[in-house]
């Protein structure tokens, strides 16, 4: 990363090192006791054409939930109609009432900046604040959206020049540049016993000194985790099927570097080890603490291989659909004679 893309991402990632994170730390926590509960929220980042799409509610209240975003990005293209779908941002995270968790993704130019807070979490049912900028710019701000578990919800947002479109440039190279398009945030709460919350945000990362040990935050800290600017997917040989996920821990030094990688969850030495050869080219812009770039641990989850849903087999269909009927479009001969103009 050059130093000028770093002053960049530290820069623009300022605003959201402005929100405490105490509840990143670990601290204030009281004790729990049997009759707590919590919530596994998975959200995701979407963004589609909303100008050759349907119209839809700003709030929709799905029929089902989804085990993949990618299940779910085949099901909004296939049932809901939408054009440009594509999916840009995905994350899993345990939390308690009013615990907040503030996330950040690279799209483009600008960070997008995402903050999610649970309220009255309540067996069965609970109320979400969500929040997204983008550019600093507001996209949504939704407040006590009441949800129920395991139920998934769709919040259309606002417009940015967050899309991409790829071109082929001079030289034959392939260029990009932003498209505006409209977000998409999709939310589905698991409401569980306390005990039984996963991917807490102090597991996710926190900060560390030069050495790796745990850093004591103060209540007035500000600590936000390192950005994944660049993924690499991993490859392995041809006809291999695999399935399940690799978890992988490190810690991000303040210069972006991932250094200490180690495989806390394994599907076998062989597939680990091309796991963590792919998550070592990842690019990240380093944590924040009170605005300084700081080391931090950092938790990632590689995905392999699945069964597609019957939701992405109909997208595939179409898709397969769409090309068999531009392949059979009868091709437009130039006529050898020039067209006189239309007056």
């Amino acid at each position: 990363m050059t130093h000028l893309k770093r002053a960049i991402s530290l820069g623009s990632l300022f605003l959201l090192a402005s929100i405490p994170c105490l509840a990143q730390s670990g601290m204030h926590r009281s004790r729990i006791n049997s009759n707590d509960v919590g919530v596994n929220l998975t959200f995701s980042i979407f963004q589609f054409d909303a100008a050759t799409s349907p119209a839809g509610d700003n709030v929709q209240r799905l029929p089902q939930s989804f085990q993949t975003a990618e299940e779910e990005a085949a099901y909004l293209k296939a049932n809901q109609k939408l054009e440009g779908v594509a999916l840009r941002h995905t994350r899993k995270i345990g939390l308690s009432t009013d615990e907040p968790f503030n996330d950040a993704v690279l799209l483009g130019p600008e960070y997008m900046l995402i903050k999610v807070v649970p309220r009255q979490v309540e067996l069965g049912h609970m109320k979400l604040d969500v929040s997204v900028r983008y550019a600093n710019g507001s996209l949504l701000d939704t407040k006590a959206l009441e949800l129920s578990s395991f139920e998934t919800v769709l919040l259309r947002g606002g417009k940015g020049m967050f899309g991409v479109k790829y071109f082929i440039g001079p030289g034959g190279r392939q260029q990009a540049t932003p498209l505006e398009r409209t977000l998409l945030v999709s939310v589905t709460p698991e409401i569980v016993p306390a005990s039984l919350v996963r991917n807490r945000p102090q597991d996710l990362s926190r900060p560390v000194d030069q050495f790796g040990a745990a850093l004591a935050l103060k209540p007035d800290d500000k600590f936000t985790p390192p950005v994944i600017l660049d993924r690499v997917v991993p490859k392995f040989e041809t006809g291999r099927k695999i399935t399940g996920t690799v978890k992988v821990t490190c810690i991000i030094n303040a210069e972006g570097k991932i250094t200490n990688v180690q495989v806390v969850r394994s599907i076998d030495p062989d597939i680990d080890r091309v796991a963590v050869d792919a998550f070592k080219q990842f690019h990240f812009s380093p944590a924040l603490l009170n605005g300084k770039a700081a080391p931090a641990t950092y938790q990632e989850e590689l995905s392999f291989g699945r069964e597609l849903s019957s939701w992405e087999i109909e997208e595939q269909q179409i898709q397969e659909k769409k090309k068999n009927e531009k392949n059979k479009a009868p091709r437009q001969v130039p006529s050898p004679f020039p067209v006189p103009p239309v007056l």
